[in-house]
């Protein structure tokens, strides 16, 4: 089977799949820059343009300044991560209890611990949903990722949008319910992306 690609364009949006052939004239025409990512069949995972051996003849040839997004940048490894995420925990616990008050402490029946707790739970799903979508779609960063000098981005460097932000909040559950497994993936990856980033095409990078 002919192996194939696809690219996250300048938009955000994703292109593809196309030949290898394509792939080249794609990038001579200058819609691939040295970080655009690139999805390779074979591989199943999004590189940057400039990790793949067989289009180094051609990236050879672009302007050093020509990334094929908004200039370099530099990942978030997990500890600044880990320190934005406690910082917004920090938040979200102080505006939960604003709202809700101090947790039950006594249930007689366990009617009474659902009565209690369930619209609690949905509450904070809520007011959480809002802070994160809210503020990743606006700003490209929440209030622990502002203090820590980071934000999120699309894979190749484009505002996220409230969409992409809504996304990104779903798959980030996934990488919470897999044990943790999604977000330790940023420990060990070049690219300091975690599986909810790869799902949906995302990144945490340095502000310049």
């Amino acid at each position: 089977m002919e192996t194939n690609y696809k690219i996250i364009g300048g938009d955000g949006r994703e292109y593809g799949p196309v030949t290898f052939d394509e792939l080249k004239g794609w990038v001579r025409d200058g819609r691939i820059g040295r970080l655009t990512q690139i999805w390779r069949s074979d591989l199943g995972t999004w590189l940057p343009a400039s990790q793949y051996q067989e289009l180094q003849s051609e990236i050879a040839l672009l302007k050093p300044s020509d990334t094929g997004a908004q200039g370099e940048f530099e990942s978030v490894g997990f500890w600044p991560r880990v320190g934005a995420y406690i910082l917004d925990q920090l938040v979200l616990g102080v505006i939960v209890y604003l709202i809700f008050g101090a947790n039950p402490s006594q249930f007689t029946t366990l009617d009474e611990m659902i009565q209690q707790l369930g619209p609690r739970f949905a509450g904070n799903f809520l007011i959480s949903a809002i802070y994160y979508v809210g503020l990743h779609g606006y700003f490209g960063a929440t209030l622990g990722k502002m203090v820590v000098g980071a934000k999120v981005v699309n894979a190749d460097g484009t505002k996220l949008g409230y969409g992409k932000a809504f996304l990104r909040m779903l798959a980030s559950i996934l990488s919470g319910l897999l044990l943790g497994i999604g977000y330790l993936m940023v420990a060990f990856r070049e690219d300091k992306r975690g599986l909810h980033d790869l799902m949906v095409g995302t990144r945490v990078i340095y502000k310049r």
